[in-house]
Formats: structure tokens, C-alpha cells, sequence
């Protein structure tokens, strides 16, 4: 199976209305998008993808038409649920048709949970994988309550160290990443941060895995490839530092949503509850902040 890297996009999920159901027939023209966006895979059903406001089945149902329509896509699958036994099913689900790997955020509802609770819930997902299942630890402290830290991580690595294939780390701090990159050589360790791509692709990371280029794709890849090619990285970065500091006001995946009827001719769609649409009057002000930056 082929390694995981580059520029992976914490891709959206479209919604009929705030209360209804799935927008299935949007799903692939938007894989279209992002492929040809020039990204190098996509993380499904992730925070940006509003992953835990669906159902099991609905999950499930996103996961065949991206699979489906993945192209030249890798694709990882957001599948961490409060219960065990759904994160499970859905993780099994997920790498049964051919997901390339599996993103699981700790166990976030019951507050508080012990190390040892946190390490028991992954070793049982990890013993009911597939042999060859590979699993991504979600580390998003701000948003579960509870940090994947070194002594977690390095109990999973000692029990089940072939079936712990990478991290995300959406802390936002580089000083953790960069601990986390130099302290797990054999892990692929990814940032999660649209302002820590060029810090982390030189720092050694295996990449970025980002909401904005569920957007704007080619802004994304272009600090990958200026970075690849000697290019001009820190300017690639500064521009979409500055795209990222005009969203961070308002809620992400509302604000990317807009931000689609201006970059791509997919028609709009909605968020779920208990996430809103942005007012006329903040997508007005975002659209001519973000022509302002694009100049």
C-alpha cells in the first residue's frame, strides 16, 4: 500500500438544509474539484467534514461515493464515534473498500477519561482491524478535551506498533508537532494547521492535512510545491496565512462553504445543525476580504 503525504484536504460534506439529508449527488463533482485542485488525497467525515453530526449509515453511504470517485486520490476516513463499537464498525467498514488509512479522535463524551482508558479504546480498535489497517491518532484537544500525548502514544506503539501508521496533529502548536515528528520517526506525522505547512513540511513532516484546501486546493499545494522546488515558500504560506486569518472570526466549515461558489461552479450547499450558514452580511465581508488578499 502507498505511503500517505503531501497536501490532504479535510474535505467538506454537503448538506440539503441545516436539518436534511446528505447532498450525495454533489459528492462527485466536488472529488473532481479537489483532484484536479492538485491535491494529493482527502480526509473524509473529519471536523471540517462535520463527520460527527451523521449517522453511522449516512457515514457510510459518503464513504462508497468517495471511494467511488477518488481518482488519483488517497483516501483517509474520519471514523472516531463516542462508542466504540460504532468507531469499530465504521473503521472496518471504511478499509474494507479501500480507504487507505483510518483517522480515530480519542473517546471525547465521558469527560476526564483515564490514560490508560484512552490507550484500552485504541488497542481495541486496533485488535479488531484487519491485519493490514492502518490508523491515524486525531490529536484536536481544543475541540475532544483530551490530548493523544507521548505516553499514549508510546504504549500503542509498543502493543500494536504496526497498526499505528501516522497522527494528525490539529493542536495548532509547533512546538508539540515538532516534538511528535522527532519523537516518532516511524509514524507519519501531519500537521493540521493551514498557518503551520511550510514549518511543518521542513520540520519533516509527512504533510498537511487542512481545511482550507477543501477550498482553495491550489493555494494549499502551491507551499507544497515551493517547497519541493526551492520555490518561494514563505510567500506561498504568507498568502494563505492571510486567507486562514480571514476565517478564523467566523466558523470554518460555513465560511469554506461560501467560499466554494467562488472558487469552484459546484452549487451551494448547506452545513448541519448545530452549525449555521454564515449571514449575508458576514459572506459579503468575507468575499471582498478574500478578493483583497487575492490581488
Amino acid at each position: 500500500m502507498a505511503a500517505i503525504k503531501g497536501i490532504i484536504s479535510a474535505m467538506l460534506t454537503p448538506f440539503i438544509s441545516e436539518v436534511g439529508p446528505v447532498d450525495y449527488e454533489w459528492l462527485p463533482g466536488y472529488m473532481r474539484f479537489l483532484e484536479t485542485g492538485g491535491l494529493h488525497g482527502v480526509l473524509a467525515l473529519g471536523t471540517t467534514g462535520e463527520g460527527p453530526s451523521m449517522s453511522v449509515a449516512e457515514r457510510e453511504r459518503v464513504l462508497d461515493l468517495i471511494l467511488d470517485h477518488r481518482g488519483a486520490l488517497a483516501v483517509i476516513a474520519g471514523t472516531g464515534c463516542v462508542a466504540l463499537t460504532e468507531t469499530i464498525a465504521l473503521s472496518n467498514y471504511a478499509l474494507d473498500r479501500g480507504a487507505d488509512a483510518v483517522l480515530v479522535m480519542p473517546p471525547f463524551y465521558i469527560k476526564g477519561p483515564t490514560e490508560a482508558g484512552i490507550v484500552e479504546y485504541y488497542r481495541a480498535l486496533c485488535d479488531a482491524l484487519p491485519a493490514d489497517g492502518r490508523l491515524m491518532l486525531y490529536n484536536i484537544p481544543q475541540v475532544t478535551g483530551v490530548p493523544i500525548t507521548p505516553p499514549i502514544i508510546d504504549q500503542l506503539l509498543e502493543s500494536h506498533g504496526t497498526k499505528i501508521y501516522g497522527l494528525k496533529d490539529s493542536s495548532g502548536n509547533w512546538d508539540n508537532s515538532k516534538l511528535l515528528i522527532d519523537r516518532y520517526p516511524q509514524l507519519n506525522v501531519f500537521t493540521g494547521s493551514d498557518k503551520l505547512i511550510a514549518l511543518a513540511l521542513s520540520g519533516g513532516a509527512a504533510g498537511a492535512i487542512t481545511a482550507l484546501s477543501s477550498a482553495f486546493p491550489r493555494m494549499a499545494r502551491a507551499v507544497y510545491d515551493a517547497h519541493i522546488e526551492g520555490g518561494d515558500v514563505q510567500g506561498a504560506q504568507a498568502r494563505l496565512t492571510a486567507l486562514r486569518n480571514l476565517l478564523d472570526p467566523v466558523n470554518t466549515p460555513p465560511a469554506l462553504k461560501a467560499a466554494l461558489t467562488w472558487t469552484s461552479d459546484l452549487p451551494r450547499t448547506s452545513v448541519r445543525l448545530p452549525l449555521m450558514p454564515l449571514s449575508g452580511e458576514e459572506e459579503a465581508a468575507l468575499q471582498v476580504a478574500y478578493e483583497d488578499v487575492m490581488r
